[in-house]
Formats: C-alpha cells, structure tokens, sequence
C-alpha cells in the first residue's frame, strides 16, 4: 500500500489522542499526495483540516483533568472554552449566563477565620477527592454562601473556581425570571443543561430570586413551579460538578432549598481585624500602611469590605491627585471619606489636634511616631497635642 508509513503512524496517533500530533501526520499524508500527482485526495484532506480546525475554535473539547489551579480531580465534562455559545432567554435572546475563566476570576477575598475554615474545608474534599470515592464518599457539590451585601460572598465562589481550575459560570438569577408563564422554569432548565454539558462551577448569585419560600402568601403559582423547577435541576447537577449559591436575603430561601446545600457559609460585616486586614491589602505599598489601615479600619466600623476597600482605594486616588507632596494621610483621608460618604464625618471633620487625641483613645497600638507619619508633624507637636488626653487617662 502505498504512503502505508504515513497510514501507520497516523492510526497510532489518532489511538492516542493527540489532537496536534494527528494534525501533523495528516500534513504529512497532504505532502505525499500532492508530490506522487495525487491533488484532489489531498485537496479533500487539506479541506477536513480546515473544518476540523475552525470546528475546534468554537467546540469545546473532551476534559479528563483540571489543567489549571491547584487542585486535580477528575471530571465528567467537556473543556468551555471562550467561544462557546451560551445559553439564551428565548423571549429576549439575552444570555443566561457569564463565563469567567479561571485567569480571570478575582483572587479570594480577606475571609473571617469560621468562613475560612468552611472554605478550606471545601477544597480538602476536592484535593482528596480520589481517597473519599475509594470508601464511597463523594465530594460535596453544593455551597451556599448568605450574608449582607458588599461582604465578598460573589468574589469568594469565584475564588474556589480559580483554586479548582475551573471556568466559573455565573448567572444572576434575577435575569432569568421570566414575564411569560413557564419561561423562568425553562430558563432555569436551560442553564442547567449547559452547566451539566461542560466542566465548570456553576455559581447562582441573588439566589433568592427564584429560591423563595412556597408558601409566601404574597407569590403566585408560578413561583411554586420555578422553586419545584430549581430543585429539582439541583439534585441532577450533584451528579456533574459544584454549585454555588449566593444570596443577601437568606431568610426568604424555602427550607428545601437549604437541605440541598452540604457545606454553608455565612459572611457578616467584618470586625476589626478583618477590616484592617482588607485596608492593609490596598495600601501595603504606602509609608507606614500598618497605621493608615488601622485608622481605615476604624472609619469603617459597622461597613462591608466593599466599603473598606472603598475607602481605601479612592485614599490611593486622592494620594495621586494630591496638589500639594505636603498633604498629610489625614488630610487624604478626608478627601476621600467625604467623596464616598464612608467614615464618620463628625470625627474627621474634626481640627487635627482632636482627631488624633480621639485616635490616640481608640487605637492605642499607634505610636506618637505613626501618628507623627499620619497628620505630617512631627513627634513634639504630637506630645503637645495629647498632652491632655493622656493627663485624662492616669
């Protein structure tokens, strides 16, 4: 048989798999062709080749293994890539869903140690994922995650994507509803479908959208019907890969819902030393960034991170647009509490020698020389300034 070489190596390689490998051997097969005058066979290749190559730009393709992340495990799914169309309302075409691949979802957020611990406790399953199914135990494949607003529980279920080197399928489930009986469910059912079809996380944020109590006097039938729709895509998806809900109103969810999430975290407002954990993760590159996220920390209490993170970047913004190199830190920070609205006015509308005398009650971890660093004075008018508030104190 003629060119029986090139046949050869070519069945060998598609046995394996090897997608660039089988491409190179069909080039070789082309070359044969055209040089022993056989155009149109390797015209008829050369055409496979071209559909092959831009079927592949926009098909996912089979994924036994994560490629990315820290964390192996294996996979039932196909690989979404970039390209891959999405699902859409019928009513509107709008797309059900967003994808963010794993290069691309935001690092995890400054968590408290309880919702940290339930975060790693998470990502121990799925690293020894194969150890639990050799004793029969299957890895958890459903979080909630409940809590105000602006507390990183979105930025948290991005984060375990990213840790699992996964796309992260995200879908606002207040998008989904439907005007039209019927649609909300078949929307729900449609993005289940796609999510089941690919390798992913599946997080469905404002989860209580559709996740409502069925006996709220106040919904209608229809709601019944999506709640009883969503439940039941809930169980079939445990079989295929994680989910993540997300919600601020955990109070409206029904009780069958929460049955159907193993693992369950809270995200309150953060305390202190979250808040100047989160503050120091912005200003780090600063002059001494321990004191200014201390006082950040402070202006904050009783805010969400998103506020601390608020303040603390339009501080870099104000610190860059300064008009004069002689601003202080403080001066900075009331340029910037007062263009966000977060931190308490009164107190920072104070004359500088008050606001450090209050500062100096409230955080007493700050020496003279961080409050000197703060307000652009020096340690002997510092002295002077809390000369009274530490005569208060004995």
């Amino acid at each position: 048989m003629e060119n029986f070489d090139v046949v050869q190596a070519l069945v060998r390689t598609s046995l394996g798999g090897d997608q660039a490998a089988i491409t190179r051997q069909v080039e070789r097969l082309i070359q044969r062709l055209a040089e022993g005058g056989d155009d149109k066979s390797a015209r008829s290749l050369r055409s496979l080749l071209t559909r092959s190559a831009q079927r592949q730009a926009v098909e996912p393709m089979s994924l036994e293994s994560s490629a990315s992340g820290d964390i192996r495990h294996t996979t039932k799914g196909q690989r979404l890539g970039v390209r891959t169309a999405l699902p859409v309302d019928r009513e509107s075409g709008a797309p059900l869903c967003e994808v963010a691949m794993p290069d691309s979802i935001s690092p995890l957020p400054v968590l408290p140690p309880q919702a940290e611990t339930a975060y790693e406790s998470l990502l121990d399953e799925w690293r020894h994922e194969e150890e639990l199914l050799e004793h029969d135990l299957p890895v958890s494949r459903t979080l909630l995650i409940y809590g105000p607003p602006g507390t990183g529980k979105t930025s948290l279920a991005r984060a375990i994507a990213t840790r699992l080197g996964l796309p992260a399928v995200v879908a606002r489930l207040d998008g989904l509803i439907s005007s039209l009986l019927g649609n909300t469910a078949r929307n729900l059912g449609a993005l289940f479908d796609f999510c089941n079809r690919y390798e992913c996380v599946l997080i469905l944020d404002e989860f209580d959208a559709v996740a409502k109590v069925r006996d709220d006097a106040n919904e209608v039938g229809e709601i019944k019907r999506v709640v009883n729709a969503l439940l039941q895509n809930l169980d079939k998806r445990a079989q295929f890969g994680l989910t993540v809900a997300v919600t601020n109103h955990e109070q409206l969810l029904d009780t069958a819902v929460w049955r159907r999430f193993e693992h369950q975290v809270h995200l309150g407002l953060p305390d202190a030393s979250t808040r100047f954990q989160i503050a120091l993760s912005h200003v780090s590159d600063t002059e001494e960034p321990e004191a200014l996220a201390s006082v950040i920390a402070q202006l904050t209490e009783g805010r969400s991170g998103a506020d601390v993170r608020t303040l603390a970047i339009s501080y870099l913004k104000s610190s860059v647009l300064a008009k004069t190199a002689t601003e202080s830190k403080i001066g900075l920070l009331r340029l910037a509490a007062g263009s966000t609205g977060i931190g308490t006015r009164e107190e920072m509308a104070r004359p500088d020698a008050q606001l450090a005398a209050a500062l100096h009650q409230q955080l007493p971890e700050l020496s003279f020389g961080d409050l000197g660093s703060l307000f652009n004075r020096d340690r002997k008018t510092i002295g002077r300034w809390l000369s009274p508030a530490e005569e208060s104190r004995v």
